[in-house]
């Protein structure tokens, strides 16, 4: 290996620990399902989390709420929960590090606590002091243009820019666009909407659609531009032009029904779309431009995260995944299944370099940059549906205070392998080779605190997130017993040129 290709960094390992346990609604959400935001943020040496717990006395959709944690020397102290307001999804975090405030984004539902199904909601903006999180929020309701009717999928995106003390939040309106609202330093209001590419005649659109919603996107606002990347579904690819071709797989509801048939094939996650303003309320959002594809394998891919450094160079990180195992070796044989992390560099709404940071499975390494053995495991709606699923792989960015910029992500092989690595992307678009992160217990899906939500570049890696086994239970240094356990890890980075010392 040359010189110069040696990672010039250490990694160590300062705490895991389960945060929170609960039996979560099978509502179609998670504890990760606001997947391109995070529910993890930083403010000096203090660390929150917004937990998403089931309360028993509600019905589904909404029997969910929002609870807030702060790390208390080695434990979590739970502060505070919402007594009032049933929700279907987890609750973004943010914050304002030098105003001493963190930033919860809910979606109340506006139905009756014991009000089974869906139904309008209204989203509120939670301002809570760091010193005190027990104090009761200051609640904010956003002002939208018009009267949008929200309800309990709200897809929703919070982006802060930290310096500016400015927030903006996006939550979806149907298939046709989204709805976004940005809270600016002198603490007025600024709204439209982001609409969303139109299907072709010729796409097979998920629940017949006439827009491609771009869904779990990520989000940067920064000096009032901002970057929005995100993937929209569909059932066809190259291979599947038809309503008939969707019949292969047996499927309860029949074929193409309710977009069902295309589910019983995995996730269909088939377009990365971006866009962008230079200055959001006064210059439109440009044209969507396609970042990446897979109608040629029928495969799938997910946005991961997004980061603009200080020459305004977007840098894009995103999941590529194959299709099922039981699809391909039944219908399509020739077809290789392959994993991949994939880096690409933006600049004013044009790309400047793309880069595959880790190719695996077959033909290639099988270090695969996901949990294998979640891979084709079905789960069950609330009204009995089986939908068959691959786990979506979470690859993050890390920049430290003197901007250097590094992925954390994980790999498994289906039997002993099960890790978290770093790699290091330097200034020239080169990756140095990636280093074992020593976790006990790696974190299969996670979020990180940061730049995104307003937490400051830092030499610590806060992540959040399961262990193997999906939400299994775990065991915590006492023996006590998690059920449904969210779990985190605090990792510390330190500089070799400062002879291994944090600068």
């Amino acid at each position: 290996m040359e010189a110069n290709m040696i990672p010039t960094f250490q990694v160590a390992v300062e705490a895991e620990a389960p945060v929170y346990s609960s039996r979560y609604s099978n509502n179609g959400s998670s504890p990760m399902w606001c997947f391109g935001n995070t529910c993890v943020v930083r403010v000096d040496d203090n660390v929150f989390v917004s937990g998403y717990e089931r309360v028993p006395a509600y019905k589904p959709m909404n029997d969910c709420r929002w609870v807030l944690f702060k790390l208390v020397a080695d434990h979590w102290h739970r502060a505070q929960a919402d007594e009032t307001g049933g929700t279907r999804e987890p609750s973004p975090l943010g914050c304002f590090p030098d105003r001493f405030q963190i930033l919860l984004s809910a979606n109340p539902t506006l139905l009756p606590r014991n009000a089974a199904g869906g139904g309008r909601a209204r989203p509120q903006l939670l301002v809570f002091g760091s010193a005190d999180p027990q104090v009761a929020p200051r609640a904010i309701l956003p002002k939208w243009r018009g009267n949008p009717s929200f309800n309990q999928h709200s897809y929703r995106s919070m982006a802060i820019d930290a310096a500016r003390a400015e927030v903006i939040l996006f939550q979806n309106v149907g298939h046709k666009h989204a709805e976004w609202a940005l809270l600016d330093s002198d603490s007025l209001w600024h709204a439209g909407k982001l609409d969303w590419p139109p299907h072709a005649k010729t796409d097979l659109a998920p629940f017949g659609a006439g827009h491609a919603r771009v869904n779990y996107p990520v989000v940067v606002l920064r000096d009032r531009a901002v970057h929005f990347c995100g993937v929209s579904a569909y059932d066809n690819w190259d291979r599947v032009r038809r309503i008939e071709d969707l019949g292969l797989i047996e499927d309860p509801d029949g074929p193409g029904k309710s977009g069902m048939g295309g589910r019983q094939r995995g996730n269909r996650f088939r377009r990365l779309l971006y866009a962008w303003t230079r200055e959001v309320g006064n210059d439109p959002f440009s044209d969507w431009l396609e970042i990446d594809n897979t109608f040629s394998d029928g495969g799938w891919l997910f946005a991961t995260d997004m980061y603009v450094d200080a020459e305004r160079i977007v840098h894009l990180l995103w999941f590529r995944s194959p299709m099922l195992p039981a699809v391909r070796d039944a219908f399509y044989p020739d077809i290789r299944r392959v994993y991949s992390i994939e880096y690409a560099r933006l600049r004013d709404g044009n790309v400047l370099s793309r880069k595959t940071l880790l190719q695996a499975g077959e033909g290639h390494d099988n270090a695969v940059p996901t949990d294998l053995d979640q891979v084709g495991r079905p789960y069950l709606l609330d009204t009995g549906k089986r939908i068959l699923s691959d786990p979506i792989s979470t690859p993050r960015f890390h920049i430290t205070p003197n901007g250097r910029l590094f992925v954390v992500y994980y790999v498994s092989d289906g039997e002993n392998l099960s890790e978290n690595r770093i790699l290091e992307i330097r200034p020239d678009g080169d990756t140095l080779p990636p280093m074992t992160i020593p976790l006990k217990h790696p974190l299969v899906q996670f979020f990180t605190a940061t730049p995104r939500a307003g937490c400051k570049p830092s030499w610590t890696i806060d992540l959040l997130g399961h262990r193997r086994g999906g939400w299994q239970p775990v065991e915590d240094s006492h023996g006590r017993e998690w059920d449904g356990t969210v779990c985190y890890a605090q990792v510390r980075l330190s500089d070799e040129s400062t002879g291994g010392k944090t600068p």
